[in-house]
């Protein structure tokens, strides 16, 4: 009997097994241009790294594993939250929390939605490892050299004045510089979320596609290929480099800011120079034009748009902080807002477009009905 049951255990674990191979295959399969964008950026990482001296630096991994462990973290423990007091509350549940249990492990054990952030999680490893590369060694291929016709055309396109004058009511308060500064950094926790909840949808939907291959394109095109034809530092840096002191009432604001409220990007601009000076603790990767802030803001917006539209009025606000904050803070020209902005709209329309076309006429099949479809061996 217990041959027996052993038998039946093995060939029960083979089959689960070989089950779950096959979704992630599959996966892959359908993954394949996601894979293909990803795998180029981390190839042309370690070309233009030989070039510069810098290679892809793997253990930076390690810094992308924690920070995602503490928003797995985080957001878990506010989701079990709310989700707990709403079932005690609001659905009037006799045991809210074996119905919490119950359906946090539908969720922990779907093996489809396993397979696709697997498949999703990956490329997006490779990609972030190869574009930091690329991302530090844009002052390097080519030394900043726009700044002065960013900054004239910015003053001509807002009628003869510096963008940040237009905005001088939230410069001279220091609380709201403050706020800005906060809704900035806020943007990485905004940026990691958007990219792990589409990781982790369980329907591998051509809109999850559409979002993963835009915000690669975004990146790769915009932050990379854009930002290396038309290098520029940006106005905090416009003094630094010797091209006068357009921006110097904007920076003495942000530094009398800084007095009463923390102003983050100072220090971070600060650190950002050290690194482009050859400092070894500090990072070479200074970049306006485009603002992949703006960007991903607005690639953001648009994706949460096709979720909900309250969703998507929330991340449309968000866009405009921090694109109002880009200029605040000193850290872009107006222009380079606008151009991520419109970088990003046309990729996603592009990318939507793509995908329609090459998915017309076809299905998305669910993987595990494909599966029971495959015949027995």
């Amino acid at each position: 009997m217990r041959d027996v049951s052993e038998t039946f255990g093995r060939q029960f674990g083979a089959s689960v097994s070989g089950a779950f191979l096959h979704l992630l295959a599959e996966s892959f399969f359908r993954h394949r241009a996601i894979h293909a964008i990803a795998w180029f950026t981390l190839g042309l990482g370690f070309v233009v790294g030989a070039h510069v001296g810098n290679l892809p630096d793997f253990g930076l991994l390690a810094d992308y594993g924690f920070y995602l462990g503490v928003y797995l973290w985080v957001a878990g423990c506010i989701y079990a939250a709310f989700r707990l007091l709403w079932l005690a509350f609001v659905d009037g549940a006799a045991s809210p929390l074996r119905l919490f249990l119950g359906s946090f492990w539908q969720l922990v054990s779907d093996r489809r939605r396993i397979a696709n952030g697997v498949n999703g999680l990956a490329a997006i490893m490779a990609f972030v490892s190869g574009f930091a590369v690329l991302k530090g060694a844009i002052a390097l291929l080519a030394p900043f050299s726009w700044d002065q016709a960013f900054a004239r055309f910015s003053v001509g396109l807002h009628f003869g004045r510096p963008t940040y004058q237009w905005v001088w009511w939230i410069v001279e308060r220091p609380l709201a510089v403050h706020f800005f500064n906060l809704c900035y950094n806020l943007w990485f926790l905004v940026l990691l979320s958007a990219i792990f909840s589409s990781l982790a949808a369980a329907r591998d939907s051509l809109l999850r596609h559409q979002f993963l291959l835009s915000f690669m394109l975004v990146w790769l095109i915009g932050g990379f290929g854009i930002a290396l034809m038309f290098s520029s530092a940006g106005p905090c840096y416009y003094a630094r480099l010797g091209l006068g002191d357009l921006y110097q009432p904007l920076m003495d604001a942000l530094q009398s800011a800084s007095q009463q409220y923390p102003i983050w990007a100072l220090s971070l601009q600060d650190r950002l120079w050290d690194g482009y000076q050859g400092v070894p603790s500090g990072s070479m990767g200074i970049s306006a034009f485009p603002s992949m802030h703006v960007a991903s803001a607005v690639l953001i917006a648009l994706y949460a748009t096709r979720l909900s539209i309250r969703l998507g009025v929330l991340m449309w606000i968000f866009a405009a902080l921090i694109m109002l904050g880009s200029i605040v803070l000193a850290w872009h020209y107006a222009i380079d807002g606008y151009a991520g902005a419109l970088i990003a709209i046309a990729i996603w329309k592009i990318t939507g477009a793509a995908l329609h076309r090459a998915h017309a006429g076809t299905v998305m099949v669910p993987l595990a009905d494909r599966i029971r479809a495959l015949p027995e061996a």
